[in-house]
């Protein structure tokens, strides 16, 4: 079951400015008119989505299988799980988007951009399938993909912008969708 939005994952080691680069390029690509989403990854567990004491958490305590707060300007939805979804079982669930970023998940056959920061790790993670394009301020390190300096988002707004549209329209997306452009 695979996503008919597509997806590419953000990728890098920890503090190595994934979020600070989402932060920068969505607001582009949505004054390009895409309704974007996003999908944070994270091994940790009982993360703090909302406040203990107000409402949403009261009744998240109450042990309820889910949640919705609803608001005039969002809905967070929450559900329990009793296994750990895959990334395909949570971008199954999602609709309505021309584009789904993922923060964080190395694994899996999506195509992934790798973040690199100097100043946290110069080297590029090993091993990582279907990496389409580095966003880094270490020159020479992206071999032969694609590369855009961390300050050169409208650069890789443009990449990302060509980069889905060449997906061939109708088809549901899996993952051997992005392999070598395709």
């Amino acid at each position: 079951m695979y996503s008919t939005v597509p997806v590419l994952s953000f990728i890098g080691w920890s503090n190595s400015g994934k979020t600070t680069l989402l932060e920068k390029l969505i607001p582009l690509l949505l004054q390009r008119g895409w309704r974007v989403g996003v999908v944070k990854h994270s091994h940790l567990r009982n993360l703090e989505v909302d406040l203990p004491g107000k409402d949403s958490r009261r009744l998240w305590d109450t042990g309820a299988a889910q949640t919705v707060l609803w608001m005039p300007d969002r809905v967070v939805y929450s559900r329990r799980c009793e296994h750990a979804p895959t990334l395909e079982e949570i971008l199954a669930t999602v609709s309505g988007l021309d584009l789904i970023l993922v923060e964080g998940y190395k694994q899996g056959a999506w195509p992934k951009i790798e973040v690199i920061r100097a100043a946290r790790d110069a080297r590029r993670i090993p091993d990582i399938e279907n990496c389409v394009a580095c966003v880094t301020d270490v020159p020479d390190l992206c071999g032969d993909s694609p590369c855009f300096h961390l300050d050169d988002v409208e650069a890789l707004a443009d990449f990302i912008a060509t980069f889905v549209t060449q997906r061939p329209l109708g088809e549901a997306q899996s993952p051997a969708h992005f392999r070598e452009g395709v």
